[in-house]
């Protein structure tokens, strides 16, 4: 498969987790909330998880930047080693409110163990994802000092 051809599937993924993503928060959210026994408890709930999206597009917004220089063939650029060092600030931003969501769950949702299923998976989710992209921030940084010492002996 060839780099375009790749390009252009990653971005109709992250087109598709947009807009997957924006369901969630208008018609999802206010389901489960609706469902939740306390009123306030719930309305804390769904503020938590419009937060939670704050970071989510912060990271799509900065992989279709990464994508379209992909597309560019400018890879190893400084721009895409901070893009990803802000996609893994966003990934632990991610995982603090998630941590925050499971802490408040044990004193106002002690027996609903969906409930905390779903914030440990996306609490380590965020970890993992803060994970790699630091790991791939650091190959992008050496690959741009590569490219530098590659472009000094020319």
């Amino acid at each position: 498969m060839s780099v375009t051809k790749l390009n252009n599937l990653f971005k109709v993924i992250l087109i598709i987790l947009g807009f997957s993503g924006i369901t969630l928060l208008i018609v999802v959210a206010p389901l489960i909330v609706d469902n939740l026994p306390d009123n306030v408890s719930s309305r804390l709930i769904q503020l938590l998880l419009w937060l939670t999206a704050i970071p989510v597009f912060a990271i799509l917004i900065n992989l279709w930047q990464i994508s379209s220089d992909f597309f560019k063939n400018n890879v190893f650029k400084e721009k895409n080693h901070l893009r990803l060092i802000r996609v893994a600030y966003s990934g632990m931003i991610e995982s603090l409110l998630y941590g925050i969501a499971i802490i408040f769950g044990f004193f106002k949702f002690q027996d609903n163990y969906p409930y905390f299923f779903i914030c440990l998976f996306f609490f380590f989710l965020g970890i993992m994802l803060a994970v790699i992209s630091t790991l791939l921030a650091y190959v992008f940084k050496l690959g741009n000092q590569l490219k530098d010492e590659n472009d000094l002996t020319i």
